[in-house]
């Protein structure tokens, strides 16, 4: 049992996962830039490292996916040689990250 205050490590990756989904639709929707977009995939993925375990470590592939996805789509916007055809196919990959992780988010409270 966990101290009062303090989460499990399967609620702090389900937090991270939240938090991955919300930047990426962030920038799917137009409501944030590639330069926001990967400043947050940045530190998404450093968090994601100082909790990846056994407990976590299953849950969180799909999650530390969605970040380097979310790195590889703000470098192709930003990169205006590539624009607009591979940063397209690069959103789609992450809407379908995104559809992922938030159907492993869901199966994770189910099984609480």
């Amino acid at each position: 049992m966990n101290a009062p205050g303090h989460l499990a490590p399967i609620d702090v990756a389900n937090l991270l996962a939240g938090h991955a989904v919300s930047c990426a639709t962030a920038y799917l929707d137009g409501r944030h830039t590639a330069q926001q977009l990967a400043d947050n995939a940045d530190r998404l993925f450093i968090d994601l490292l100082a909790i990846t375990g056994a407990e976590t470590g299953a849950f969180l592939v799909p999650v530390q996916l969605l970040t380097v996805t979310m790195m590889r789509t703000a470098r192709c916007a930003r990169d205006l040689s590539q624009w607009p055809s591979r940063e397209d196919r690069w959103q789609a990959v992450m809407a379908s990250l995104v559809d992922l992780v938030m159907h492993e988010s869901r199966q994770i409270r189910k099984a609480d």
